[in-house]
């Protein structure tokens, strides 16, 4: 069976990658070889067209979103637990 464990590959390794692909070499062959989906190479190939190396470096301010993200997502669990915790006091009270 086939594990779905997603490896990260280096800058040289994507690099080299869509430069094979930009020269020709079947997507499909690359993609096994790599071991990445058809769609993360094609999207690896448009960011090295839009950006050069660069584009497959990730920006600091993908992780100042990812933290708020992060910090968002436990706000709206502990808003909803509290939320459950008055509805049960207001029932308690109410009886």
């Amino acid at each position: 069976m086939k594990q779905n464990k997603k490896t990260r590959m280096s800058l040289n390794r994507k690099t080299e990658a869509v430069l094979r692909l930009l020269r020709g070499e079947s997507i499909d062959e690359l993609c096994r070889e790599y071991g990445i989906a058809a769609h993360e190479l094609s999207i690896m190939r448009e960011r090295f067209i839009e950006s050069g190396k660069d584009g497959f470096r990730k920006s600091p301010e993908d992780k100042k979103l990812k933290d708020a993200q992060r910090v968002i997502g436990k706000q709206a669990i502990e808003l909803e637990l509290y939320k459950k915790k008055m509805q049960l006091i207001r029932q308690i009270k109410g009886r």
